[in-house]
Order: C-alpha cells, then sequence, then structure tokens
C-alpha cells in the first residue's frame, strides 16, 4: 500500500482520475480565479462579451466572464472565480471575444490564472480588434 501512495503522489486529481478510470466529471473539484488586466491607455475598455476555456492536462468548458457592473475597464483588474474539475498544471487558455457592443475593441494587458496547481501568467500587451469565436480562440500560452 505504501507503495502505491508513494506513486501517485505529485499527479493532479484529474490525472488521477484517469489512470483510475474516472471521467473529469468525477475527478476533484478545484477553484480557478481569472484576472483579466486591462491596459491603461485611452479607450481600452470594452463592453465586449468575453469567454474563457483552461487548458491544463484536461480543458475546462467555457465561462462567461461578466460580473456585476462595468466590467474591463482602462487599467483595472477585473476576477471571475469559478468550481470544476482540477486540470491539472495551466499550460493555456483560449478566450472567446464577440468585439460587439459599445467600446467593442479592448486593450488586453494579460490574464493571470490561480488554481490548485498555482499561477500562471498569459500575456498579451495588445489591442483585441476583430471577434474570436469558440471555434477559433485567441490562444495564450503561459508566460
Amino acid at each position: 500500500m505504501k507503495l502505491a501512495a508513494r506513486a501517485i503522489v505529485g499527479l493532479s486529481a484529474a490525472a488521477l482520475a484517469t489512470i483510475m478510470g474516472m471521467t473529469s466529471a468525477q475527478a476533484a473539484p478545484a477553484v480557478y480565479t481569472v484576472d483579466l488586466v486591462t491596459c491603461n491607455v485611452e479607450d481600452a475598455g470594452t463592453d465586449a462579451r468575453v469567454e474563457v476555456r483552461l487548458n491544463g492536462n484536461i480543458s475546462g468548458g467555457w465561462y462567461n466572464l461578466d460580473n456585476s457592473g462595468d466590467d474591463r475597464e482602462r487599467g483595472h483588474t477585473d476576477s471571475y472565480s469559478f468550481t470544476l474539475s482540477d486540470l491539472g498544471p495551466i499550460r493555456s487558455l483560449d478566450l472567446s471575444f464577440d468585439n460587439k457592443g459599445d467600446s467593442s475593441h479592448w486593450c488586453l494587458e494579460e490574464v493571470v490564472v490561480r488554481g490548485p496547481q498555482g499561477v500562471t501568467v498569459h500575456p498579451y500587451h495588445n489591442w483585441l480588434r476583430r471577434a474570436f469565436s469558440k471555434t477559433a480562440p485567441l490562444s495564450l500560452g503561459a508566460a
């Protein structure tokens, strides 16, 4: 028993679930916080719809990033938390951006993800001036 326990130390819940033949839905839940950092330049904010998908050992679903009030304003950091199956270390993320509404363009500084495996930073430092769909998202790797 001790040998078997030592063999699984360091595996994420998602990886362990896969080894044990469980689906990702049966893996242990984990809380993730996504921080969107909007650039501090004129007209950097947006009212467009933004969704995120986190990618680790497995990928999560799409999550709409929308708090009450104004999100994604110039120079602000907006935080969004949600619970899903443990994805393992976050290696990349995908953003869907509809580029609609007032102030549709957006200057994204970076995305910071906090989860059970630690913190990852996904820099962009640029304008989003066109739409990115769920089938052709903007993909950002970890720095």
